[in-house]
């Protein structure tokens, strides 16, 4: 799937901006209607050999983590399920309960849906919410020093994906703080969460430290002679939040690198103990599995050239 190349395709026909924010945004007189619907696949999203529960959690927190990225809390989610009756009634409880373990974490409800049938199966949630005030975006609301954090260590589920073990369970994070000057879910990976950024703030200077960014797990179960940095570069979807906030304020979360702008449209990415930013990562999806360690060996060298 050339998924870039249809989301202009639609975005051009019906006058959308894709990339601005991760959940739509409309305003209204008393505030902000925001909306955000994503899809998941048993196979597309390496869930086979997961528990179902924790299939559940990890469906609803992926749905809710978009809203959260733009300061708040989701209220309603829809829910569209395709199922593969081989399964069983019992596995489909056990994913309900927990998408709904995750909602009342939120304080939010499920109102309703649709049932289909797939093989393998699939499932669609549409979840909004409300704010009185404006939202985070990924595009920045000043252009000014920051520092840049992410919620919580990552690299996990790239592991896990190349292991072939179940997916870890994805962490249940507050909203980033509503004077974020800018944020985004890690949904596609790290690299990935960056590359959003970077394409819509022209002249955006960011220096990070690599390491800060990955998961204690990571350094205790990468296989030898592998680099940390390549769990950072895998498209299996963590839904950790990447935020920026005014130069000296702090945040709940880890602080992981510095930044600002300058005149022009260029930006300059680069990385600690040493690398550079200059393309986007590969998407996993467009990647035939047996060639996914290929492309990310690929783009890590990419990332360490001079």
């Amino acid at each position: 799937m050339r998924e870039s190349e249809f989301i202009k395709l639609f975005a051009s026909i019906h006058g959308t901006a894709p990339y601005a924010a991760d959940a739509e945004i409309v305003g209204r007189g008393n505030g902000f209607e925001l909306f955000s619907t994503d899809s998941f696949s048993e196979t597309d999203d390496f869930f086979t050999r997961t528990p179902p529960e924790t299939i559940g959690r990890n469906l609803a927190a992926g749905a809710c983590a978009d809203l959260l990225a733009c300061g708040v809390r989701p209220e309603l989610l829809l829910q569209s399920w395709n199922i593969d009756g081989s399964k069983g009634e019992g596995y489909y409880r056990s994913i309900a309960e927990g998408i709904e373990k995750v909602l009342q974490h939120y304080g939010a409800k499920c109102i309703g849906g649709d049932i289909g049938t797939a093989l393998p199966w699939c499932w669609t949630a549409t979840v909004a919410a409300h704010s009185a005030v404006p939202p985070v975006t990924r595009i920045a609301r000043e252009r000014v020093p920051f520092d840049l954090y992410i919620s919580g260590g990552m690299g996990r589920a790239n592991l896990a994906m190349f292991r072939n073990d179940p997916m870890p369970e994805i962490p249940l994070r507050g909203p980033v703080p509503p004077e974020a000057l800018f944020a985004t879910d890690t949904s596609g990976g790290f690299f990935d969460a960056l590359e959003n950024i970077r394409r819509v703030n022209r002249g955006m200077v960011l220096e990070f430290e690599s390491g800060d960014a990955v998961s204690p797990e990571v350094f205790e179960k990468l296989p030898e002679g592998f680099d940390p940095l390549w769990s950072l570069i895998g498209g299996v979807g963590e839904y950790e939040l990447l935020f920026a906030m005014p130069r000296g304020t702090r945040a709940d979360g880890v602080k992981i690198g510095e930044g600002g702008f300058r005149d022009g449209t260029g930006n300059d990415f680069r990385f600690k103990p040493g690398g550079c930013m200059k393309s986007a990562p590969p998407d996993y999806r467009n990647t035939p599995p047996e060639d996914r360690l290929a492309v990310t060996r690929t783009y890590l060298q990419e990332l360490l050239r001079p």
